[in-house]
């Protein structure tokens, strides 16, 4: 009888610790996945993307020509440099791995040190076996910048969005030219802000680039007006081009959706963004980071001008006028197809670098609500259906 009641006495005691000791191993799991450095140096409007062995490359932006690495496998996460960019210092361009080797498309920076902001159309590639960098003999079939693009697979990336090269050049050619006239340059700036937006010619063509065959492609046109600074996700042929600039200081609302089948684009209907809590409208982001965790598609932070939307509505074409731009902290969440607020982020933050690795998307660097670059690291996480923010 002794022995029964030790025996049930010892196992009801081991039961319970081995339970304690693999939760505490599970939650020591999730915090180890999380947490990482942060990045060198302050980043913001860079590029970045993830090779197949789940090593991260952050570079350009406020960054200048550097580029670092850090690889989320390796229990000791450290972040090194490598070979820095060839080209001129550049922000906004995107960055993808094809054929094992990362690819930088466009961008925006100046060819030398007095000229004006110029947009780029030329493509660089690293190759991570040999610590180098080289052009790559193709031109983008337009300037690039303000675009967004995807890996559709290991050597295809599909590209759109971005402003007009030949309208943006210019201003900013006209800002050069009239720097010490402050008459004649806020003229230049008034007209150049007071167009509607189907005049700023924002790319709506939808590119393919395929690195084995060095080809481009057009795969069509996005529906409706093209846009800049918008989010892109891609899970099981499944596209999400989310929200953006459609002019300067505009944002829409309209997140696109489309399935790749057959090589081609079939789109679905269109889904909005809902409104916070007493606003009128959904100002819309650009610069937000997105990305799959757990099966939930997240997009999070941005930023945008609060009341922009109705002044354009109401026929002010200058909508952003006199308008303090406002970085957000808030996570929508695409649950049962619609979209949904699900939380807030510690810190307001846009115009950073989106990757997703191990059901978690990570925010690398950015941009603070006093338009500063970061050099910290947030990470998005959906467990049994709610949202863990570190």
């Amino acid at each position: 009888m002794n022995k029964f009641i030790n025996a049930i006495t010892l196992k009801s005691i081991i039961l319970p610790v081995t339970k304690t000791i693999l939760f505490f191993l599970y939650l020591t799991n999730i915090t180890y996945a999380a947490v990482l450095p942060d990045i060198p140096v302050p980043l913001k409007n860079g590029t970045g993307a993830i090779d197949s062995n789940g090593v991260v490359y952050v570079g350009l932006g406020s960054a200048g020509t550097a580029w670092y690495k850090i690889d989320l496998k390796n229990k000791n996460k450290i972040w090194k440099a490598i070979q820095p960019f060839p080209g001129a210092a550049r922000e906004q361009s995107v960055s993808v791995f094809l054929n094992d080797e990362l690819y930088v498309f466009g961008g925006v920076g100046k060819i030398n040190g007095n000229s004006p902001l110029h947009v780029f159309s030329d493509v660089y590639k690293y190759s991570p076996q040999n610590n180098t960098w080289q052009q790559v003999n193709t031109i983008a079939p337009i300037g690039l910048t303000g675009h967004t693009g995807i890996n559709l697979n290991n050597d295809t990336v599909l590209i759109t969005g971005g402003v007009n090269k030949n309208i943006f050049d210019q201003y900013f050619q006209d800002l050069e030219s009239n720097k010490n006239n402050n008459i004649e340059k806020d003229k230049v700036i008034h007209n150049y802000f007071n167009k509607p937006a189907k005049d700023y010619f924002f790319n709506d063509s939808i590119f393919i680039y395929n690195s084995t065959q060095n080809k481009w492609e057009n795969a069509g046109t996005v529906p409706g007006l093209g846009t800049a600074g918008s989010a892109i996700t891609l899970k099981d042929n499944y596209l999400t081009i989310i929200n953006g600039e459609i002019k300067p200081g505009l944002r829409t609302d309209i997140t696109h959706h489309a399935v790749w089948k057959n090589h081609k684009l079939q789109w679905l209907a269109d889904k909005h963004l809902p409104p916070l809590q007493d606003n009128k409208y959904q100002e819309g982001l650009a610069g937000a980071f997105s990305g799959y965790s757990n099966g939930t598609l997240l997009v999070a932070g941005g930023a945008n001008f609060p009341g922009a939307t109705e002044n354009y509505a109401n026929g002010k074409y200058y909508s952003h006028e006199g308008i303090s731009k406002k970085w957000r902290n808030e996570v929508y969440a695409l649950i049962e197809g619609h979209w949904q607020f699900i939380g807030n982020m510690k810190q307001a933050i846009g115009y950073g670098i989106s990757i997703t690795y191990d059901e978690t998307v990570y925010l690398f660097g950015g941009e603070n609500m006093k338009g500063q670059p970061v050099s910290s690291i947030t990470t998005l996480k959906m467990f049994d259906g709610k949202l863990k923010i570190e």
